[in-house]
């Protein structure tokens, strides 16, 4: 009898020894930039709770990976962080939770933000930065130019791009890319696909005489420097304002911190001009959503309230100078975070609609043909018409009669 009560409790205290198990691991599947991981990984740290298993997606590819894996809805994450464009085909096809109510409502969210998490006036997110392409330029610059500043239209934009264009320098650096076109195409009169009045947009005269103005920036007495080879973009607008070789740069607060290197105050961000009263740059930004096939939905929400506390955001911004998604984080931002949150109030946002983040598959290498001289405006265009005529017969939009570009109208 002894020996059983002695093995008893030797088996009770074995077990009391065992640490309890842990938790399931919240998944978060996210895209940020290196720095901003980094930063990311020491906030979750700090964080009680259960772990978190985080996964870094390449941003080019990640719209495909999280919407096959949500549809397959196997293995999936509790929580992604997208971008805005993807978030009305996700959710029309019934892959996020919505968050009716919200679980933040008492936040001093911005509009701009709560704008971008919603779909057909419900919120499927939590809005984590608001993007936006606007004129970035060390804040030295402008006064030696002797032209207004900031510009206000098109005109005066490349008047001050022709004078900071001296010697090795070149006045305006942007990408030759689908997405850093559209301000000029809305700067000089046109627009993309409009699925709510059925237009087209990129198949008018307007539309072809922007896009050879846009090809003359890169021209030989143009004053933008020569694209960059296709993967080499991000590093090559680097390392050319690094070296002063460019004046200008087209661009947003993702890039912000590694444009300014340690020193967010020695750049500075002015708004894309607009067209009348009309705002040209696309605006955008990144929301937190929870999928369908989230094991963890709860905590997943959690976590999201957690990343997105203007405390944290404000902490973000002045380090890196992205956009917060709330009006007290703003306040205690860096300035130039709230030099490109002026420009987010001078922007307005693609379509909220699936079609937008499928258009520049075709754009994108429309314009760079007609950059490296190997179409004309007219032929590129009707190329993206007809393209884009086949999109909307997908997504069962219904438009209006097309205008010819110049040749059979993209018929």
């Amino acid at each position: 009898m002894v020996r059983w009560i002695l093995t008893l409790i030797a088996m009770v205290g074995a077990c009391a020894r065992e640490p309890a198990p842990q938790p399931p691991a919240i998944r978060l599947w996210h895209s940020f930039n290196p720095q901003q991981t980094e930063a990311l990984n020491r906030a979750l740290e700090k964080r009680a709770g259960p772990p978190i298993e985080l996964t870094v997606l390449p941003f080019a590819r990640a719209q495909t990976i999280v919407r096959d894996v949500l549809a397959k809805g196997d293995d999936c994450p509790d929580l992604v962080r997208i971008d805005a464009t993807w978030l009305p085909e996700l959710a029309r096809a019934e892959l996020l939770i919505e968050l009716e109510p919200h679980p933040a409502d008492q936040r001093d969210w911005l509009q701009e933000a709560v704008e971008l998490a919603t779909d057909g006036g419900v919120r499927y997110g939590i809005p984590q930065s608001l993007d936006v392409l606007a004129l970035v330029y060390r804040t030295s610059v402008p006064s030696t130019a002797g032209v207004p500043w900031p510009p206000q239209t098109m005109s005066d934009l490349l008047a001050a791009a022709h004078r900071f264009t001296t010697g090795g320098r070149r006045g305006l650096s942007v990408r030759v890319d689908g997405y850093w076109f559209v301000p000029f195409l809305r700067a000089w009169g046109a627009d993309v696909i409009d699925p709510t009045n059925g237009t087209i947009g990129i198949d008018t005269p307007e539309a072809a005489e922007a896009l050879r103005q846009f090809a003359a920036l890169f021209a030989e007495h143009g004053v933008a420097p020569p694209p960059a080879a296709p993967g080499e973009e991000q590093r090559e607008e680097l390392r050319l304002f690094h070296a002063g070789d460019v004046a200008i740069t087209v661009n947003g607060p993702w890039a912000a911190a590694e444009l300014a290197g340690d020193d967010l105050e020695s750049i500075a961000a002015a708004p894309f001009p607009s067209k009348g009263t009309q705002p040209s740059a696309p605006r955008g930004g990144h929301v937190f959503v929870v999928p369908q096939c989230a094991r963890r939905r709860s905590e997943a929400t959690q976590l999201a309230l957690e990343l997105t506390e203007p405390a944290l955001q404000s902490r973000w911004a002045r380090r890196f100078g992205t956009i917060p998604t709330t009006q007290s984080a703003l306040d205690e931002a860096s300035e130039l975070s709230r030099d490109f949150y002026r420009a987010v109030k001078q922007s307005r946002p693609l379509p909220r609609h699936p079609i937008s983040a499928e258009l520049f598959d075709d754009l994108t290498p429309a314009v760079a043909a007609v950059v490296g001289g190997n179409a004309s405006a007219e032929e590129a265009l009707a190329g993206v018409a007809r393209a884009w005529r086949r999109l909307a017969a997908r997504h069962n939009i219904a438009l209006a009669d097309p205008t010819p570009t110049g040749d059979d109208g993209g018929k």
